[in-house]
């Protein structure tokens, strides 16, 4: 998500497919994953950068802000001020959202991913040694074999059937869309992903 002008979190960006595919690439990667609060259920409302300094360094904050936007093309006019108390206001959390039907599945898609990830260390395993990666640059989708565990995503439109060498059979963990991995081969279908174990 970043540092974004206006705060858009990326369930604000994409599908609701490709969002749960990068949720998944996200909490299978070897890195310690950071997730901005309310990321966990898509929440509605925007990560706006936000402070309450003192008056001065508060002008200036706000000033470096809208120019730093502003050479990239934004009008700073429409970078929202993050001393504001509406800025403030905009990015709290709906909490009531996690039990709306959208936002409670996505809730339950990164439970089960966390879940997968404290199980299964070998999924968030920082030791490159145990990776390998086969993708193709612009094709929209990769496989990993990392351990005793095979990533496969795609968030390209077109389906990807790729090679997967000694992953003759293979227990699916975790998966969304049309994702299979059987007689060493990974067949996705567009905007999926999936989790699988020896």
């Amino acid at each position: 998500m970043g540092n974004r002008a206006r705060g858009e979190r990326l369930s604000r960006l994409t599908t609701p497919s490709r969002l749960r595919v990068a949720a998944l690439l996200l909490l299978t990667s070897p890195y310690v994953p950071l997730l901005f609060a309310g990321e966990e259920w898509a929440a509605s409302t925007p990560f706006l950068y936000f402070s309450d300094h003192e008056p001065e360094l508060g002008r200036s904050v706000t000033q470096g802000r809208r120019a730093e936007f502003a050479g990239f093309g934004w009008d700073p006019a429409e970078i929202p001020d993050p001393q504001a108390e509406s800025t403030f206001i905009q990015s709290q959390l709906r909490w009531e959202e996690r039990d709306q039907p959208a936002h409670a599945a996505m809730l339950d898609w990164y439970r089960t991913l966390t879940r997968l990830r404290r199980d299964h260390p070998g999924l968030g395993c920082g030791d490159f040694r145990q990776s390998r990666v086969i993708g193709e640059a612009g094709s929209g989708w990769v496989v990993a074999e990392r351990g005793d565990h095979l990533i496969g995503a795609n968030l390209g439109a077109d389906p990807a059937d790729v090679e997967a060498p000694g992953w003759a059979a293979a227990r699916p963990l975790a998966s969304t869309g049309d994702a299979a991995c059987a007689g060493g081969r990974v067949r996705l279908g567009p905007e999926s992903a999936a989790i699988w174990s020896r």
